[in-house]
């Protein structure tokens, strides 16, 4: 019985995710509802290069996600980020699914200030997905584009385009991959509180409308809250920094599919490099 439920969830899972190959990932935008394209950490080395420009330190980081709570449906990867003098590179890896079903996910982005307000970036992206030993597998290349803007202290404004050329996965019915367009905004009302509001289209799909608070009751622990629109779902989650080394615990919740934790971890890796001086 359990295998033959099993490919119907995958096919949901497919359903909901947001593209192959796309989609927001670590605990702590899942927290917010994967809000995130204004958010500029070490998971930016995947969400959205348009904000590796302020990147200041080099830093690492894993997650792992049980969607649903069945190990099926898993998926996990890691993320780096490596500042310069000027701009900033990133490295990231996913991987979702079992051996009837699975995806691999690898990118190399790089963002770069360009002056005190506004950042951007691109990426190229690797996608890798098998379909058990019956259909094969198949590759393809593709790319991404983003950009953030400090459009003062509190506001920031920021957009994301993954494959807007609708790249081919295979030659077979004209497959290609979804093109994701994230445009969002983020204020910060005090150094513990900043609001995200996040719209999210992805080809042939409604219009998904996220919102994300993060609140920082002490130094080092932060409270998160989430939900969006299509799917509906809630979010919430906590994280804690001890040392420079981050835990981030989340969920996302759907009334009918039920929970979907996820955890993860991050630390910082050397100093904090100085941006270069202008000419």
């Amino acid at each position: 019985m359990r295998v033959s439920i099993i490919p119907i969830f995958i096919l949901l899972s497919l359903y909901m995710q947001a593209s192959v190959g796309d989609g927001p990932v670590g605990a702590r935008s899942a927290a917010m509802a994967h809000t995130s394209v204004c958010l500029y950490d070490v998971w930016s080395a995947h969400n959205n290069a348009g904000s590796l420009g302020y990147m200041r330190q080099a830093g690492a980081g894993a997650f792992y996600e049980s969607r649903f709570l069945l190990k099926d449906l898993s998926q996990s990867g890691f993320a780096a980020v490596f500042p310069l003098r000027k701009g900033c590179f990133g490295i990231s890896y996913t991987n979702f699914g079992n051996k009837l079903y699975h995806e691999e996910t690898s990118k190399l982005s790089f963002g770069i200030a360009l002056n005190e307000h506004i950042s951007a970036g691109i990426a190229v992206d690797y996608l890798h997905v098998r379909i058990s030993d019956v259909y094969g597998q198949a590759s393809a290349f593709t790319g991404d584009a983003g950009l953030l803007a400090k459009i003062t202290k509190q506001l920031v404004f920021a957009v994301h385009v993954y494959n807007p050329f609708r790249a081919a996965l295979t030659n077979y019915n004209n497959e290609k991959i979804s093109t994701t367009i994230r445009m969002g905004l983020q204020y910060t009302f005090s150094k513990q509180v900043f609001l995200s509001i996040e719209a999210e289209k992805i080809s042939f799909q409604k219009l998904n409308i996220k919102a994300g608070l993060e609140y920082t009751p002490a130094k080092t622990v932060y409270l998160r809250f989430g939900c969006a629109s299509y799917p509906t779902q809630a979010a919430f989650g906590f994280g804690i920094d001890y040392k420079g080394v981050k835990i981030d615990l989340s969920s996302m919740y759907r009334q009918v599919l039920g929970f979907t934790p996820c955890i993860g971890l991050s630390c910082g890796l050397g100093k904090i490099k100085t941006p270069a001086s202008k000419s």
